[in-house]
């Protein structure tokens, strides 16, 4: 383009410059030819010559310069009338319509925000030039990608009215796969123990799921820097990756890589110690120390050193203190001595603390989670606290925490805590189906944050074959300033066992209204622990079916009455220290509940139940977690066995319970043949959470299983089929777990490892609902 306006000044200034080649003349008006879309002031404005003065020859090449520079034309030329100079010109087109296709792995979105960065949008002056190597880098950019195969071609359309229709059509292709992985110069350790550092691989039998043969250059710099790590780890501190480079086959699907290392010598620690500002008494800074002399260097035990010696002056407000390392190496012993060099700085406090993309949640719910007092000595414990605690509420999914220095402080910070709350609908209505329950349909109104106030509030209706359930229930987390929380609760339901194929010979109706307190207890860092307490009464009501009522069912009823009403007296305490609630990662939930249930009309019993819960997450490797599960009951008479309710019973079997044997199936059976359930309950699990590589709302795990329902009561004298339960019943297999828009999704698939004579088997099962 800049060739082609040269030539045309050029050509100007020896054929239609002549004009005034040898005369100057003044310049008394200017009038534009050509022009459609741009004013002649605006073009005037550019122009190096004004109205009333003198334009001489040498100057008409600045002016077509000046007009060229502005992007605004095709063609320019000058000639004269009189006084009068005419500027001739052919605008350039604008861009009508911008169309981008093709594209996946770039947004759209942030396609079009760099276009218009670069001026490339609808409206604006078409510019072949600037798609060209906005073409290039594209190409670029997939290149970095692995995508060697990606084309991006520019089609510009003419349109009416001097526009252009500019279609960017992009075929991003696949991309190349790692055939082969080289290392030289390795001594110390084979080739196929370090290609198992990397993050890249050669295809194999899972790399379809972890995609680790898939090359990109920001793999390929990862992979080196694992390399290094694993070498400085093991003592190598003078190891080197000398070069690092991808070779693409000519059919651009693969690549070879080939690097060269330089492993050195391994060195041993010297003498370690701690030297600077000495706010915090040594002997408690070297407790914080992992290098240890004698030992094999590494440069991983280093950069955790120095994090904890951050995280102690950062717990004392010394937010901006500078931990660096001096190492004296000793090269004929290889030795390396080394000196942790503290530079405290000022001791920083919390200006203010602010939340952003909070867009449901007001900032009140989320500050009284926050630990850190503004106007206080900034703590790097109470910030993190803090963050744990938001990662805690169930709206909640992510939060992100950034600290920074006030400008013109240098003794102040900010701090800024970055959620992403989880969706949720304010009202619904559930389709959904559950293999113990069958089909569910309901309808109401349940959040967890509602009106962005943090309190709970649920108003649900559910029609299944196993029940009929309406409630309210409402929690206050905040009932009182110091995190006393407040539950109230009212629920009537319909439940007919032989809907989930258990004792059909009865069906009940239940009325149940309550409140519940739930009292923050003990100051241990990084947990958050309960005292709960509250009462509810209960008002149950037994139908029996004739010809179906089992002997255990016709003993309690004779015994006792059909109409139940009690007084339950709660107690229990409960211990989250999960990093999250939300696909937690690390840490611990734990319960423990013992309802006593006293008697308020005449027939009912004395009775009650003790459960625990718990679930224990620990990471060991690489984004896997081990998961164990516990759940165990135990409920009984307070004058004898006898006195324990059947409408109470424990069940277990199916996809919340004992993978692979049908919901409720388990334990001992009534006279009909048909399960009982019974007062006591035990079942755990171990799980091997294991990365997806799909999404961050999947969980996919491995699982081993063991549970069953025993039963205290004599059922050999009830008849017919009441025997005991028999052992624990184990099961292993894989689960999914999908947080969708719509609700939650469970798909296992298990098999029994020791099914017996009776038992029900169901390798498939899965749990969904749908919100809409």
């Amino acid at each position: 383009m800049k060739k082609l306006a040269y030539l045309i000044l050029i050509s100007y200034l020896l054929i239609g410059g002549g004009a005034w080649a040898q005369q100057s003349f003044v310049v008394k008006q200017i009038q534009f030819q050509g022009l459609q879309r741009f004013s002649p002031a605006t073009v005037e404005s550019y122009m190096p010559i004004k109205r009333g003065q003198t334009l001489q020859s040498a100057k008409t090449a600045a002016i077509l310069r000046s007009l060229y520079q502005t992007g605004f034309f095709d063609q320019v030329s000058l000639s004269r009338e009189g006084s009068t100079l005419i500027v001739h010109v052919v605008e350039r087109p604008t861009i009508g319509q911008l169309k981008i296709s093709g594209n996946s792995v770039i947004p759209t979105d942030k396609l079009t925000t760099v276009l218009k960065s670069l001026d490339v949008a609808e409206g604006r002056v078409y510019n072949a030039a600037v798609l060209e190597k906005i073409k290039q880098s594209l190409l670029n950019q997939y290149y970095q990608l692995g995508r060697y195969n990606a084309r991006v071609d520019m089609v510009v359309t003419p349109m009416p009215r001097n526009r252009v229709l500019v279609q960017i059509n992009i075929s991003e292709g696949l991309v190349a796969k790692v055939r082969r992985i080289s290392i030289i110069g390795n001594h110390v350790f084979d080739e196929s123990t370090l290609v198992k550092q990397m993050d890249l691989t050669t295809t194999g039998y899972l790399t379809f799921i972890t995609q680790t043969d898939r090359y990109s250059e920001e793999k390929l710099e990862s992979s080196v820097e694992k390399l290094r790590s694993y070498y400085m780890d093991r003592g190598y501190l003078k190891f080197e990756v000398k070069s690092a480079q991808a070779q693409v086959t000519p059919d651009r699907k693969s690549v070879y890589i080939t690097i060269v290392v330089s492993e050195g010598q391994p060195y041993t620690v010297g003498s370690v110690d701690v030297a600077g500002d000495m706010i915090i008494p040594r002997d408690e800074l070297m407790k914080r120390v992992l290098v240890k002399p004698g030992t094999t260097f590494s440069r991983q035990q280093v950069l955790d050193t120095q994090k904890l010696l951050n995280r102690a002056y950062g717990d004392k407000g010394y937010m901006f203190a500078v931990v660096s390392v001096r190492p004296a190496v000793n090269e004929a012993e290889h030795k390396v001595s080394l000196t942790f060099d503290i530079k405290a700085g000022k001791r920083a406090y919390v200006r203010q603390v602010t939340f952003s993309d909070n867009l449901r949640t007001n900032d009140v719910v989320l500050r009284r989670e926050v630990q850190q007092l503004e106007a206080s000595p900034a703590s790097t414990i109470k910030l993190d606290e803090s963050k744990q605690r938001l990662l805690l509420l169930p709206y909640i999914k992510e939060a992100d925490m950034s600290v920074k220095p006030v400008p013109g402080a240098d003794d102040q910070v900010d701090v800024n805590y970055k959620v992403k709350e989880e969706n949720s609908a304010q009202a619904s209505f559930k389709l959904g189906y559950s293999q113990v329950y069958r089909l569910i349909l309901g309808a109401g109104l349940n959040q967890k944050n509602f009106l962005g106030t943090g309190n709970t509030l649920g108003l649900n209706l559910s029609r299944s074959k196993y029940e009929q359930f309406y409630g309210i229930d409402y929690t206050n987390p905040y009932y009182t300033e110091d995190g006393i929380s407040r539950s109230f609760s009212l629920s009537l339901s319909r439940v007919d066992p032989g809907g989930a194929g258990v004792d059909a010979g009865y069906t009940s109706n239940e009325y149940n209204m309550g409140v519940l307190y739930g009292i923050p207890i003990g100051q241990e860092r990084g947990a958050i622990s309960r005292l709960l307490a509250g009462v509810s009464y209960q008002n149950l009501l037994v139908h029996l079916i004739p010809g179906k009522v089992s002997n255990q069912v016709n003993t309690f009823i004779n015994n006792h009455t059909r109409h139940t009403q009690e007084a339950d007296f709660k107690l229990g305490i409960s211990r989250d220290s999960r990093d999250r609630a939300i696909f937690p990662t690390r840490g611990s939930s734990q319960s423990l509940f013992l309802d006593m249930y006293a008697p308020l009309s005449q027939g009912s019993v004395s009775f009650y139940t003790l459960n625990y819960a718990g679930r224990f997450y620990q990471p060991i490797w690489n984004q896997f977690i081990m998961l164990a599960k516990a759940n165990l009951g135990y409920g009984n008479g307070l004058h004898g066995t006898s006195d324990f309710p059947f409408f109470k019973n424990y069940y277990a079997g199916g996809i919340d319970s004992v993978h692979g044997y049908q919901g409720y199936s388990l334990g001992p059976k009534d006279s009909n043949y048909h399960v009982f359930g019974a007062n006591t309950l035990v079942n755990g699990s171990l799980n091997l959470i294991f990365p997806n590589y799909i999404s961050d709302n999947l969980r996919t795990s491995v699982f081993v299983d063991a549970g069953n329902v025993f039963s205290t009561t004599n059922n050999k004298n009830f008849g017919g089929a009441s025997t005991n339960a028999g052992p624990l019943r184990y099961s292993t297999g894989i689960e999914a777990d999908w947080l969708t828009p719509f609700g939650p999704i469970a798909i296992s698939l298990s098999q029994p490892l020791n099914l017996r004579k009776g038992d029900e088997r169901e390798t498939f099962q899965f749990s969904l609902g749908a919100n809409f």
